[in-house]
């Protein structure tokens, strides 16, 4: 009787330790796809055993924060429902990087749109973490949003996401209506006004802009004889720059507060 209690011990403790084996895996898989798409960690430049081993100890630190019910789930043995399960959650990892990225690819936004103001869209320069061309003021814009968001605790923001994430998706569910955890028209909203926050951030920009051009198509009118279309690829940039540095202050608290206020889907 002795030697079968201890059978049934072994048993019961290789269960538990394959179970949770199975839940460590899946929790490597969704932290992977966040790691890949969350902003600061989804640059291109950082090299791929870089992300794989950040991936290894998000999940080691994160894996004593998941709720002890999100750890039952299927056996080794079910190999096809376990696949399933390691693709939804590298989905559900990598939705939860892609919509805190929205957030800050909008203040990138702004930075094109102030270039395409101030006449500066023809000056590009090559963007290492994106491995492409890019507008002069895109990485500025960039890199202060980082900075900003750095700054406000964004980094908390995505792991309490990640975390968070556990409980409203547990690890072994396939068939969870996604409708009853996730506000889809907030998502569209939330992507939808990417042009609109950005045109909030470069207002000032875009409306002293706009009135030179007026000023100088009112010159044109008067003095038909003085060169107004060369003068303002002069005028325009240094006009931009010098409203970008003055308004710079302003523009950090709007964009710390503009980060403050979809902090909230964290």
């Amino acid at each position: 009787m002795e030697f079968s209690a201890v059978l049934n011990s072994f048993g019961a403790m290789h269960s538990q330790f394959g179970g949770m084996l199975n839940a460590l895996l899946l929790i490597f898989f969704r932290t992977l796809g966040f790691v890949f798409t969350a902003p600061i960690f989804n640059r291109r430049d950082i090299p791929f055993l870089i992300k794989l081993i950040f991936a290894l100890f998000l999940t080691s630190a994160v894996f004593g924060m998941v709720p002890d019910a999100t750890m039952q789930g299927p056996g080794v043995s079910n190999s096809l429902r376990f696949l399933i399960l390691i693709g939804v959650n590298l989905v559900i990892g990598l939705i939860i990087g892609f919509i805190a990225d929205i957030i800050l690819k909008t203040i990138a936004a702004a930075g094109s749109m102030m270039n395409n103001q101030i006449g500066l869209s023809s000056a590009v320069i090559f963007d290492p973490s994106s491995r492409t061309q890019v507008m002069i003021l895109d990485p500025l814009f960039a890199f202060l949003g980082v900075l900003i968001f750095i700054h406000l605790g964004g980094v908390f923001w995505l792991v309490r996401a990640l975390k968070k994430s556990f409980v409203e998706f547990p690890l072994f569910a396939i068939n969870q209506p996604l409708t009853s955890v996730i506000d889809l028209s907030y998502l569209v909203h939330l992507s939808s006004n990417v042009l609109l926050e950005a045109t909030k951030l470069v207002a000032p920009v875009m409306i002293i802009t706009m009135s030179v051009d007026i000023i100088l198509g009112m010159v044109n009118r008067t003095a038909q004889q003085m060169p107004v279309f060369q003068l303002s690829f002069a005028l325009k940039p240094s006009i931009g720059a010098a409203i970008l540095l003055a308004t710079l202050p302003i523009m950090v608290n709007a964009i710390a507060a503009f980060l403050e206020t979809y902090s909230l889907i964290f």
